[in-house]
């Protein structure tokens, strides 16, 4: 197609220059799409526009300086606004720990990302006008291996911990019934749980005093299955490995234990641990010296006990001491021929092989002036052993009955651990222990225990741990968890067990 004819400027003999906005032929037209021309006439624009500003400026020596300085101050406003802007971004990050592994939550209302409740909503105990503080716990011993608990960072359905934090375990804040610690997943925590057998001990230092558990058994569950993890129904210790990744989760559940540990008097039927072996005191009898052939002025006193191997390795049981003492001090070594007497099992002997339990007696000749009202029970792997168990015996020298007390005395020692709502927020839950303070078995039942209202009405009792009935050998302390239908009460509520009373208060309520 011939090139349209356009004259610029003035006529001129000499053929007028090329202008590249011509349109030319075909031939030597470049390709371009229908927007290029629209692209090209908006940088024509730009660039005049910047020229005519700034040009002037430029071409003009002493105005370069002026627009130098311009800019680069422009470019400082710009990284400022920046800096101010990164420090706002990270002044507003929820904590400075990473988010840990996550826990399913066990119920999503909305998706809001709002903090969960905590496992168990624990209340502030008053028992006759008296706060009794929570247990919270402070440090884990497992084995040799020993860490300090912190509370987690719980939001959500995520628990934030710091994986870097050195012998340090993270305890679920709220669980105090069934106290959830978590360990995270390095190689060192996991040879230590990976060692742990059923009937190993763990203890949890708490304000209120040592807790001490037994491994119960060990399991894997779903890594979403927060009931399991968080459920506190009964007295126990859930150790949780933190950060394995996966859907599968490795716990350890160990019960709560009443033991004692070695050179603490404790009472009958509360096992001590030795280290090699745990102990336990199961019964005593006084048998009269007339009867077993004695002379007269002397007596038998037996231990009926229990030993446990709790190591590897075959223990010698004929290297086992026993001996007693009265309040005087007065020590009286065990006799192999009173340990037999009257159908008594016998003093230890032989081999006793690694987690076996044995049951032995332990007989002692006694004068009948020995000083009572108890006597000291001592047992220890050898004679030169530093850990020894030591039990309270009540010995009463063979005589007529006393006349009986005009006024009844109390049968039981009545304590208070812990009172909770249920996370379902349905029942009241107490914790506490009671002390057989007779001299022969204790029976417990329904009858025995009530929760009651300001007009005298009855909540009932859903469940108890252990499951009536109880029977309490002297001397002993049982643990239970008594789970009520939750009163709907403004006023405190009356707790009664074997006679004795305790008010319980919401912390809105009074409690005079």
């Amino acid at each position: 197609m011939p090139a349209p004819d356009k004259i610029f400027g003035m006529a001129s003999p000499t053929t007028p220059p090329e202008d590249p906005d011509d349109w030319g032929t075909p031939e030597r037209a470049p390709g371009r799409w229908e927007d290029d021309e629209d692209a090209s006439s908006a940088r024509k624009r730009w660039s005049g526009a910047l020229n005519a500003v700034f040009g002037p400026l430029w071409n003009d020596p002493r105005g370069r300086p002026l627009l130098l300085v311009s800019g680069l101050a422009l470019l400082g406003i710009c990284a400022l606004s920046c800096f101010i802007l990164s420090l706002v971004l990270l002044s507003e990050r929820p904590g400075p720990f990473p988010p840990g592994p996550e826990i399913a939550e066990a119920t999503r209302p909305s998706v809001t990302d709002e903090p969960t409740a905590r496992a168990s909503d624990a209340l502030v105990i008053r028992v006759n006008d008296v706060i009794q503080p929570a247990p919270a716990p402070s440090r884990l011993t497992i084995g040799v291996s020993t860490y300090r608990l912190v509370p987690m960072n719980v939001q959500g359905a995520r628990w934030q911990y710091d994986p870097g934090a050195q012998k340090t375990a993270f305890w679920v804040p709220g669980t105090l019934v069934n106290y959830v610690v978590g360990l995270h997943a390095s190689p060192e925590n996991r040879e230590v749980v990976e060692s742990l057998s059923v009937g190993d001990l763990i203890l949890l230092d708490t304000n209120l005093g040592t807790q001490r558990y037994r491994v119960a058994q060990k399991e894997t569950i779903r890594s979403d299955d927060v009931e399991t993890l968080l459920a506190q129904n009964s007295p126990r210790l859930t150790l949780v490995l933190l950060g394995e990744g996966g859907d599968q989760r490795r716990i350890v559940i160990a019960t709560f234990t009443d033991e004692s540990t070695p050179n603490q008097l404790t009472a009958i039927g509360t096992p001590i641990n030795l280290g090699d072996v745990r102990v336990r005191v199961i019964n005593q009898r006084l048998l009269p010296g007339s009867a077993v052939g004695l002379p007269a002025g002397k007596s038998y006193v037996q231990v009926d006990f229990e030993v446990t191997n709790v190591v590897t390795r075959i223990l010698d049981a004929s290297q086992f001491f026993s001996e007693i003492a009265d309040v005087a001090g007065v020590v009286i070594p065990f006799s192999r021929q009173a340990s037999a007497a009257a159908g008594g099992r016998g003093f230890p002997q032989g081999a006793l092989q690694p987690g076996q339990t044995i049951t032995a007696t332990a007989g002692f000749e006694v004068p009948d002036a020995l000083s009572g009202p108890n006597l000291e029970w001592r047992f220890s792997l050898d004679k030169t052993s530093p850990y020894i168990a030591k039990v309270a015996i009540p010995y009463r020298p063979i005589a007529l009955p006393p006349t009986p007390a005009p006024t009844r005395a109390p049968v039981a020692e009545v304590t208070i651990l812990n009172a909770q709502i249920s996370p379902e927020g349905n029942e009241l839950r107490i914790v506490g222990n009671v002390r057989n303070l007779t001299g022969q078995f204790l029976s417990g039942s329904l009858r025995d225990v009530s929760l009651s209202g300001p007009d005298g009405q009855l909540y009932p009792l859903n469940s108890s741990l252990p499951a009536f009935p109880w029977n309490i050998t002297p001397g002993e302390t049982l643990v239970f968890q008594l789970s009520f239908a939750r009163p709907q009460t403004s006023q405190p509520v009356v707790f009664t067990l074997f006679g004795q009373s305790y008010r319980i208060c919401e912390p809105a309520q009074p409690c005079d």
